[in-house]
């Protein structure tokens, strides 16, 4: 390293010291896979973020075993640098000459010793390796080798600059059976910070972050390390388009089912809790889209389904286009089919996860469920290759007589669940939709199942895999939960947020991973763009959260509250359930309101009285502490 080098490190350190310190508020992106770093930064700065997270990626560096090349990064750093950001870099992943990285620690520690000696203090923060819980990141995640790599990386970057901090590398979801299996093999001492990914999308964070947070804190303590910080360094929502899998398959299949009908009345049951109505209501004009003209869809809420189809003015019902169903909607169901109605259920292997409305009507995951009795009442038989040898992981499969005419995507269609017929009774009829010869049998992908036994109506299943019926949000939903999202990270304690992700690539529209960011791809922002900035004004850095109550005890309204640097008591409200009013009290007549884009609020008020309609979007109040809730 020559002088001048050196001196701009030790400069642009001095710079960010106050940055890395203070500032609580950062955001993902790949600025060190193409992203431009300059434009990015700046725009995150002026949101008020101070932190910018992004791969450090060992391949590029060492592009050859013995050859480190950091040209591309330290130009990288400097721009964050120069934008007044800093980066978090995340340290990974194996190379081809030392793969996997925990068998080959000796030159893991070089590249981390490379990377520590020549950034030193402008990298405060190392994050080894991402989402090491997962396949995806770490093939055959196991605690132990991964504890070997973080110990590795802690002792090696602390000889060099014993300021360092060292990051657990941030996990996919809260998976605590994996944490505490590090816990127990003495890996506390090995790193400095906790990192997290407490997704919940599509539902709402309330109720799950909150309670990952805590129950991990618990964890925590329960192995001597109560105080360590934890950063959240991935959370979002993305907001891609959604799409059904195969319209054209699915009105074949209608059309099989019944050939006299000219219009259909349908109810949609979605098996997750969409609070704010968006993929639901997504899926319901997609449905329209395909129908003939003159049906009519309606969403309905599975707990609400006998009732609904009492009124005897629906032809058919449709199940998620996901493996997902409403387990409590199958009483209705199977009656409703027995007496000759139609039920969709397309999107994977049918009714494979269970959900069931809680007492507060919110679905659930019911994992002991036998989904298997269900699948056998309704006579749908489903198969796999873990089931039956004879078919196997993936075929292309193309459409029977019954769906002449269907058009075949461009990458044709890619059987993996199968149907088969073994369970119906005399009378009833299989037909196929998709299928394909293999090992003397004849797979079928897609099917109608036609009854005229002792039931006389139809089920139409695909075992295709959906493209995202579900999973996503308009993009106001995203800004909300934008705001709720900081608002109980910080209300937890939470050091460090990071959103997921800044700049989106906006390359496929039903992909979730091309629509997660708050910006698009030619940087024009989203609502949760100003949804960020709005709260970081509202919550500048060097802000005290108030250790007070900060959600009721039903869950229904949340309250965070926090001291401004400017002494002015603030904090945000909202609920996650329906929309309605409320007579607050404050500690002062003068408090201002501001909803989640920056816009006044302009309340009922009587003295220190507001009357709010509290709703999904927060509500920011400054001037003023609210008082107990009535």
């Amino acid at each position: 390293m020559d002088f001048r080098f050196a001196w701009a490190a030790a400069t642009a350190a001095a710079m960010l010291s106050v940055a890395a310190a203070n500032n609580p508020y950062g955001s993902c992106a790949h600025v060190t896979r193409g992203e431009p770093a300059a434009r990015t930064c700046a725009m995150m700065r002026q949101a008020g973020m101070g932190w910018v997270r992004s791969d450090f990626d060992w391949r590029s560096i060492e592009k050859k075993k013995g050859e480190w090349d950091f040209t591309n990064f330290d130009k990288i750093v400097a721009e964050c640098e120069a934008e007044g950001v800093q980066l978090l870099p995340i340290l990974g992943y194996s190379v081809p000459w030392a793969h996997p990285a925990h068998m080959h620690l000796d030159a893991w520690e070089e590249y981390v010793r490379k990377v520590v000696t020549r950034y030193g203090k402008r990298l405060p923060v190392l994050e080894v390796w991402n989402e090491e819980n997962i396949p995806g990141f770490w093939k055959d995640p196991n605690p132990t080798n991964y504890l070997a790599v973080l110990r590795r990386t802690y002792e090696t970057a602390k000889k060099i600059e014993p300021t360092v901090r060292i990051a657990f590398g941030g996990t996919a979801g809260v998976p605590f059976t994996f944490i505490e299996e590090v816990y127990k093999l003495g890996g506390a001492k090995w790193f400095d910070v906790m990192n997290i990914h407490p997704y919940s999308h599509p539902r709402r964070p309330e109720g799950a972050m909150d309670v990952q947070i805590e129950k991990l804190r618990l964890l925590m303590a329960q192995y001597g390390d109560a105080q360590k910080p934890i950063w959240i360094t991935e959370v979002g929502w993305p907001t891609h388009s959604v799409r059904i899998s195969e319209g054209g398959l699915l009105l074949a299949g209608l059309k099989a089912a019944r050939p006299d009908m000219k219009t259909w009345r349908m109810l949609y049951v979605p098996a997750q809790t969409d609070e704010e109505g968006d993929a639901d209501e997504n899926v319901r004009r997609q449905l329209l889209d395909f129908l003939p003209k003159g049906s009519r869809v309606e969403v309905c809420r599975s707990i609400d389904l006998a009732k609904r189809l009492a009124k005897g003015d629906v032809d058919g019902v449709v199940y998620p286009f996901s493996e997902n169903y409403a387990a409590d909607s199958v009483d209705a169901v199977y009656a409703f089919v027995k007496a000759g109605g139609v039920l969709v259920d397309f999107g994977g292997m049918p009714m494979w996860n269970a959900y069931r409305a809680d007492a507060d009507g919110v679905m659930q995951r019911d994992k002991k469920a036998e989904t298997w009795k269900d699948r056998r009442r309704l006579r749908i038989a489903e198969t796999a290759w873990w089931v039956d040898k004879r078919y196997p992981e993936s075929m292309p499969v193309r459409p029977t007589a019954a769906a002449k005419g269907v058009k075949i995507p461009p990458k044709g269609f890619d059987g993996q669940r199968f149907l088969t017929s073994r369970l119906l009774q005399k009378g009833d009829a299989f037909i196929p939709l998709l299928s394909a010869p293999t090992n003397g049998i004849e797979a079928v992908a897609a099917a109608v199942y036609k009854f005229n036994s002792d039931m006389k109506g139809a089920i139409v299943a695909s075992g295709l895999f959906g493209r995202g019926s579900h999973g996503t949000s308009s993009e106001e939903r995203q800004a909300k939960m934008t705001a709720r999202a900081l608002g109980i990270a910080f209300a937890e304690g939470i050091e460090n947020f990071f959103w997921y992700e800044f700049r989106q690539p906006d390359h496929d529209p039903y992909d979730p991973e091309s629509y997660f960011g708050m910006v698009h791809d030619n940087f024009a922002p989203k609502p949760a763009y100003g949804a960020y900035m709005t709260f970081v004004d509202a919550r500048p850095v060097g802000s005290v959260q108030k250790a007070t109550t900060w959600r009721s005890a039903d869950g229904t309204v949340y309250f965070p509250q926090w001291t401004r640097p400017d002494k002015r008591k603030a904090g945000m409200i909202w609920t996650p359930t329906a929309a309605h009013e409320r007579k607050l009290t404050f500690s002062s007549p003068n408090v201002t309101f501001l909803d989640v884009s920056g816009a006044r609020v302009r309340p009922a008020r009587a003295g220190n009285v507001v009357t709010l309609t509290l709703s999904g979007s927060p509500i920011y109040f400054f001037g003023g502490e609210l008082k107990e809730l009535p």
